[in-house]
C-alpha cells in the first residue's frame, strides 16, 4: 500500500510540474476585433460594394454614403472607419483601410492583389490628419498628413465633397 501512495504522489508532483505556472500561457489573449467585414474572394467591384466597402472603379465613386458618413464623423471628432477599394486599369483591388479613433488616423494599406505592380506587403501607418488636395488638371484628393511613415493613402475627391479642404 505504501509503494502505491508514493506512485500516487510522485504521479501528482509530476503533472503539476509540468503545468505551466504562468497564467497568461492558460487565458487566452483578448483579440482586438477586426472593425471590418472580412474580404471575400475575388474582390471584384460587385463584391466590394456589397461588403461595404467605399469603391472607386473606372472614375466612378460607389457607396459614397459611407465616405461622408466617415468624412461626418471625422468633423465630429467622432472615432469611425471606413474601408476604401480602388481598382488598377487591369481591375485589380488595391485596399485602404482607415480607422479614425477620434484623434488619429490608422491606414492599412494593402496591394498584394496588384498582379502586375510591386505586390508589396500590407503596411500600416498612423497619422493626425487627412486633407484635401489640388492636385493637376484641377483634380482634388484626399491625403493623410502628419504620419509616422510615408502615406500611401489618397482618394479622389468627388465635386460634393470639395467643400470641406481640411479635417
Amino acid at each position: 500500500m505504501g509503494k502505491y501512495f508514493i506512485m500516487l504522489c510522485l504521479a501528482v508532483v509530476l503533472a503539476t510540474g509540468c503545468s505551466p505556472n504562468d497564467p497568461q500561457q492558460t487565458v487566452d489573449p483578448v483579440e482586438k476585433k477586426n472593425p471590418f467585414p472580412a474580404i471575400v474572394e475575388p474582390h471584384n467591384g460587385e463584391q466590394a460594394e456589397k461588403s461595404g466597402d467605399v469603391v472607386f472603379l473606372h472614375r466612378e465613386m460607389r457607396n459614397r454614403e459611407k465616405w461622408e458618413s466617415f468624412m461626418q464623423n471625422v468633423k465630429q471628432n467622432q472615432p469611425d472607419n471606413v474601408r476604401v477599394t480602388m481598382y488598377t486599369i487591369e481591375g485589380d483591388p488595391i485596399i485602404h483601410e482607415l480607422s479614425y479613433d477620434g484623434t488619429l488616423f490608422r491606414s492599412t494599406y494593402d496591394a498584394t492583389r496588384d498582379k502586375y505592380g510591386s505586390r508589396e506587403e500590407i503596411t500600416t501607418n498612423t497619422c493626425k490628419g487627412l486633407e484635401l488636395t489640388k492636385v493637376e488638371r484641377g483634380e482634388s484628393l484626399y491625403v493623410l498628413t502628419d504620419c509616422e511613415k510615408q502615406n500611401v493613402f489618397y482618394i479622389p475627391s468627388m465635386q460634393e465633397e470639395e467643400k470641406n479642404s481640411e479635417l
